[in-house]
Formats: C-alpha cells, structure tokens, sequence
C-alpha cells in the first residue's frame, strides 16, 4: 500500500476516537491496537447482516476487557458512504469485508482481510473463531 493511503488510512483511523463497545463512552486511543472493521454496503442482505453481527460478536464477547482499555476496537463501517470513501479505498474495499489492522505507534503496520469469512458464515462457532484467532494474532 502506498505512504499517501497509509496516511489517510491513519487520519480516518484517528479522527473516530475510540469508543467502548459497552458502553459507547470515548476513551484515549493506546498507540499500539487492534481494529476490527466489517465494512459493508447502505442496503444489506440477510447474509451480510448475518457477517457484521457475528463479527461484533466475537470481538465483542471475545475481547470485552481490550475493547475498554482501547487496545481493541470493533467498528461498522458503510463504504458507500462519502465520508468513508477514502478508508474503503485504502483498505481496497470492493464489498462486504472484515478488515484487521494491527496499528503500532498510531500507524498501521499490517492489516489482512479475512475472506474466509464467506464461507464460515454458515458456521457460527468457526466464524467466530477464526476472527478471534486473527484479532490475537495482531495482538502480539
């Protein structure tokens, strides 16, 4: 990926402010997390709702303690909207996509897109499984 997008990456990154999944209150971003984004469409299929909730869910129910402390984040995100434009393009979101990044010192060092996610959607236990797996692995 480019510096420019990664900058942009960054700035969109940043300018959310992190909230606690619980209880929605804003805290301080540590420089060093997590993000989950399932970014989505404005209109969503049963099967695309289905994805963003199990992925809430296991990051939610899979991490409650680093979702408060702001070393993990969870965020619902529609790519067809103006202002997330630039976030879908640095992340080559083209649909529905589960995006882990892996952020050191406030910049984004790796993220993966975890495709798989299509075809465990039908199997709740390893859909959520194989997203804690990748949250954690980014977590080292």
């Amino acid at each position: 990926m480019g510096r420019n997008c990664w900058i942009i990456c960054l700035l969109v990154i940043s300018s959310w402010g992190t909230q606690n999944a619980m209880s929605q209150a804003p805290v301080k971003s540590p420089p060093d997390r997590v993000i989950a984004m399932y970014f989505h469409r404005t209109q969503r299929c049963p099967t695309c709702k289905m994805m963003g909730g199990y992925s809430e869910q296991a990051v939610t129910k899979g991490f409650a303690k680093q979702l408060a402390d702001g070393s993990v984040e969870f965020r619902m995100i529609d790519y067809e909207k103006k202002e997330n434009a630039a976030l879908a393009q640095a992340y080559k979101v083209k649909g529905p996509a589960l995006i882990v990044a892996q952020i050191r010192s406030d910049k984004v060092r790796q993220y993966k897109d975890l495709e798989k996610i299509w075809s465990l959607v039908r199997e709740k236990d390893k859909f959520i499984a194989y997203v804690q797996s990748n949250v954690k692995e980014y977590m080292d």
